[in-house]
């Protein structure tokens, strides 16, 4: 359920369904806040809308990476608007805390809130290919957690995953030649990353493979995939070896001159470059899905 009661610590607008956030009845600014309880768990989301809202059959569920990894702690409203300008998708982020030493519980209480929203969206008439689910950086690690955790609880039939860290090459002994080759456009990345692991999991458990995708044997859940990474992205080998493993569903994009974080700091051209290949892939797994 969607609670119905304001909360004046944290000053969001509550309201009672998806079906007004889908439909809304008042005038709205381009952001809306809502909270869902799940499992007496309450976790916010931020609602963004494109510039017509008058028909909104088109939603991205979009979860972010760590602030204190792209350094872009405050960036995400900025970069949650742009995508859904650019792609003309309702998008539906989904905020969460760091749980230390407690990763499991993070990722499955995000995956319950995914499936939340999948099962409401279309019970709200909205075609379960027509849902994209999307994330950047560590936020693609959280992705990539639903996915192994969904055991056909629902359909993810496509993801968009921007500079995704899909393994936990951070600790050393690195088999990936980017993590050295481009260590210097990405400064601070590696200890970042190594930082954020170390509080939600702990070193002992870098081998789950809840954490690290590329230790999953065969990858069961193959959903339609675009991947787009810097050429000097620190993790664009993994990023790579990711795309490898889901084999022909997923499409690898590298991107010249953009390291890890490039939705913070996109310049014009490349935000015309990168969207415009963000909606062909869009399009094209849509009609490839009638």
């Amino acid at each position: 359920m969607i609670k119905n009661e304001f909360d004046e610590e944290v000053k969001y607008k509550l309201y009672r369904s998806v079906r007004e956030i889908l439909h809304p009845t008042i005038s709205k600014r381009n952001i809306s806040n809502y909270k869902i309880i799940l499992d007496e768990e309450l976790l916010p989301i931020r609602v963004f809308y494109p510039k017509k809202i008058s028909n909104i059959n088109k939603v991205i569920i979009f979860i972010r990476g760590d602030g204190n990894i792209t350094e872009c702690t405050g960036e995400y409203s900025n970069i949650c608007k742009m995508v859904s300008e650019k792609t003309d998708n309702l998008v539906i982020a989904i905020e969460y805390k760091k749980n230390k030493k407690k990763y499991k519980e993070m990722y499955q209480l995000i995956y319950n809130t995914v499936k939340f929203l999948y099962k409401e969206l279309e019970r709200n008439n909205i075609d379960n290919k027509n849902i994209t689910l999307m994330g950047d950086s560590t936020g693609c690690n959280i992705i990539t957690g639903i996915n192994y955790l969904n055991k056909n609880d629902f359909s993810v039939q496509k993801e968009i995953l921007f500079y995704p860290t899909v393994s936990l090459e951070c600790f050393g002994n690195s088999v990936y030649n980017s993590i050295q080759k481009n260590s210097e456009f990405n400064p601070g990345l590696l200890s970042n990353l190594k930082k954020y692991y170390s509080y939600i999991c702990g070193e002992e458990n870098l081998n789950d493979k809840l954490l690290n995708p590329l230790k999953v044997g065969e990858i069961e859940n193959k959903t339609n995939t675009m991947i787009l990474v810097g050429n000097v992205d620190l993790m664009k080998d993994e990023a790579k070896a990711y795309s490898e493993k889901i084999g022909n569903s997923s499409l690898y994009v590298e991107l010249p001159f953009l390291s890890h974080g490039f939705l913070k700091r996109i310049e014009e051209e490349s935000e015309q470059e990168i969207f415009d290949k963000v909606n062909e892939f869009l399009i094209w797994i849509h009609f490839f899905m009638l």
